[in-house]
């Protein structure tokens, strides 16, 4: 069987619809989902936050948000460097040659435990589900931490930073909104990535029932189909 490398992210549409999934790694760059419009804004907000924790780090510190997780310390910058580049982040290689492969925006050390912990920006106020959107790429962190002989917890923690207010001087206030998450078992994210690989084997997967993207393609075959008889 062929391997494939695999990431939180890939998996993630995994769950979302098989057949995308599919066409996204076996078909490439030409068959996946359309795009859409994204701002730059978001990573240089990621590369700031980091920076921000960054400077707490080399005082010992936690950022003041955060500071109310009892016993907690961040991981240290050679670790945390690593981890943070896809190349040099943390893998599992399963036994057909399969990999994972998670970059951890940072994450915390709680009574010799590993939590893992993202932050994220966003233009509005968070929603009562806002949180869970992220589980599973949480809970693949994780697995990938426990895989590699790290202790964890059944936890990880999203910091969401949302826009409040502009002042005069234009300097931005952000709310900030510390969410802890359940993570799912490392059982479970090992059963979703085999299932994954096992999907790619295959030769034409079902798409997901409430896929958009895939009914979107149905149509636009079938009317290509309907113009050609015309002619």
């Amino acid at each position: 069987m062929k391997s494939f490398l695999l990431s939180p992210n890939t998996l993630t549409l995994f769950l979302e619809c098989p057949r995308c999934f599919w066409f996204h790694i076996i078909k490439g760059q030409d068959f996946r989902r359309p795009e859409f419009p994204t701002s730059t804004l978001p990573r240089g907000m990621d590369s700031l936050i980091k920076k921000y924790f960054d400077n707490y780090r080399k005082k010992n510190l936690l950022p003041p948000e955060i500071a109310h997780i009892e016993n907690a310390s961040l991981v240290d910058e050679e670790t945390i460097s690593r981890w943070r580049y896809w190349k040099t982040g943390l893998f599992f290689q399963d036994r057909d040659g399969s990999k994972l492969y998670g970059a951890l925006d940072e994450c915390l050390i709680v009574e010799g435990s590993y939590i893992p912990l993202d932050y994220k920006t966003r233009g509005f106020k968070l929603k009562e589900d806002s949180a869970s959107y992220y589980t599973f790429q949480m809970s693949c962190y994780n697995f990938l931490l426990q895989s590699n002989g790290y202790k964890v917890k059944d936890y990880a923690y999203l910091v969401f930073y949302v826009p409040l207010q502009l002042s005069q001087e234009g300097v931005v206030r952000f709310d900030i909104q510390v969410v802890k998450v359940k993570t799912l078992s490392s059982q479970k994210v090992y059963h979703i990535f085999k299932e994954a690989v096992e999907c790619l084997s295959l030769s034409s997967p079902p798409p997901a029932r409430d896929c958009k993207f895939c009914r979107w393609a149905e149509k636009t075959v079938k009317w290509k189909e309907e113009q050609i008889q015309l002619f």
